[in-house]
């Protein structure tokens, strides 16, 4: 079995891995390169093999980075089968149709290309199959398990083995301990190679009564200030994960009710989505659930979404919090809020998830004094904070922990999705402590298990 790295070497986004065995080609994720100048000549590159003779692709899970290019894989010749999770088959097609709505609003306005065509987005949704977690499927000659990686919701990392050959596990993004709803990563088998991810292979995150703390000391502020608490959030699990937090927050009278805006469509659609699987929450939001409280709703919190209920809260009195996306603040609506009000020190922005090289969200995450936002000088008066633990992703503490407690030790490991210094002290630290001969791969390297 032969594995190739065209995708997320030594950066976060794109994962795409070829694996080819003896009968067989498939993929496993095929993602968009996001957040780089480069980014978009790599989307628009020609893939480097033939999709027309891929049997399968399987998906970790649905976010853009790992689901993006799947519709040009169908433009470029590709036929055959989408394997994902059942929460990640909807979620995927959530993503990749508000993807598609993006580069259609380009194109009108800017005239900039498109990415693919509607036509192949409805052709890649009719190609997928939900498969359900530890229920092995056969695709020629490759046995491939999915497994739950703790990371949002329906997320996997995937386990292929080759008939009468080697075996690699493709760990996806594995989620960060203490995560609420979901359930905790499941162990990994026992593999020849593993592919693991390194988004935060050279930092440990807070602790979850840290973030709580952090969290109700922000708002608490807010409150105090009279301010305005903006939380650019991904539409999937984080928002999700904040809701029941707040939630908790508030119906228990930890802190004060605040007027709340969730202003993301995507986020709302999402929400809605994980509630038809209570299947899949961890014990604790299971028996939530079942008592009847909606674990995602509180007094205070208002849904924008359409765009008139969006401009309405410009106008609604402070306090206020608003939660937006897009998570990196390089698009979505949460850049209107940023205009109006990251001029104003009783502003608080609070960031917590991972800002990748090249957004908006990375230069404030810096301390940029002074941004650009759709061609508008905007200066930087707010207060920028950050909580690492809302992180969906295992920090380097984690992913160790993770390797060290499988069912048997890899022979290989490769170190992806993270920024090369991320991956390289997470390969350092594997090798060193485990004694498993660890790598960062670049684009384009093979290795033969």
């Amino acid at each position: 079995m032969r594995i190739t790295f065209f995708g997320a070497s030594r950066e976060v986004t794109g994962s795409c891995y070829l694996v080819e065995s003896a009968k067989g080609k498939i993929l496993i994720d095929c993602g968009m390169f996001q957040g780089c100048k480069l980014c978009g000549a790599q989307n628009f590159a020609d893939f480097p093999f033939n999709a027309s003779e891929i049997d399968a692709v399987c998906i970790t899970h649905a976010h853009l980075d790992h689901t993006g290019r799947i519709p040009k894989l169908m433009k470029a010749g590709f036929r055959g089968k989408v394997y994902a999770t059942p929460p990640s088959v909807k979620l995927a097609s959530l993503v990749l149709e508000d993807a598609y709505k993006i580069m259609d609003s380009d194109y009108r306005r800017e005239y900039r290309p498109k990415l693919y065509e509607e036509e192949d987005i409805a052709r890649a949704l009719k190609s997928f199959v939900g498969v359900e977690y530890l229920k092995p499927i056969t695709i020629k000659d490759l046995t491939i398990t999915f497994k739950d990686a703790g990371h949002i919701f329906g997320s996997s990392f995937i386990e292929v083995r080759e008939k009468n050959g080697g075996s690699a596990a493709f760990s996806g993004d594995l989620g960060n301990d203490g995560a609420q709803i979901l359930k905790e990563t499941n162990a990994l088998g026992a593999v020849d190679a593993l592919i693991i991810e390194s988004t935060y292979g050279n930092r440990i995150h807070e602790d979850e009564k840290t973030r709580e703390s952090k969290l109700r000391t922000v708002i608490e502020r807010t409150i105090k200030q009279k301010g305005v608490l903006i939380i650019p959030a991904f539409a999937i699990e984080r928002t999700q994960q904040l809701l029941y937090e707040m939630n908790h927050l508030v119906e228990n009278r930890i802190i004060p009710r605040v007027d709340t805006y969730l202003d993301s469509p995507m986020a709302i659609k999402a929400t809605d989505i994980v509630k038809e699987y209570p299947q899949y929450y961890d014990q604790e939001a299971f028996k939530l659930v079942a008592s009847g409280d909606d674990m995602f709703d509180f007094p205070g919190l208002t849904l924008a979404l359409t765009k008139d209920e969006s401009k309405l809260i410009n106008s609604a009195p402070k306090p206020k919090i608003i939660i937006s996306g897009s998570g990196m603040m390089n698009g979505g609506r949460v850049l209107h809020h940023l205009i109006r009000y990251l001029s104003s020190p009783s502003t608080t922005v609070l960031i917590i998830g991972y800002q990748a090289e090249g957004t908006l969200g990375r230069q404030l995450y810096h301390g940029d004094k002074s941004v650009e936002i759709y061609g508008e000088r905007v200066s930087v008066k707010a207060k920028i904070e950050s909580i690492g633990a809302y992180s969906a992703h295992a920090d380097q503490n984690k992913l160790v922990s993770w390797v060290a407690n499988a069912e048997a030790k890899p022979k290989r490991i490769f170190c992806t999705h993270g920024e090369e210094g991320a991956a390289i002290a997470l390969a350092t630290r594997l090798q060193k402590e485990l004694g498993i001969i660890s790598d960062a791969p670049r684009y384009g390297d093979s290795f033969t298990v």
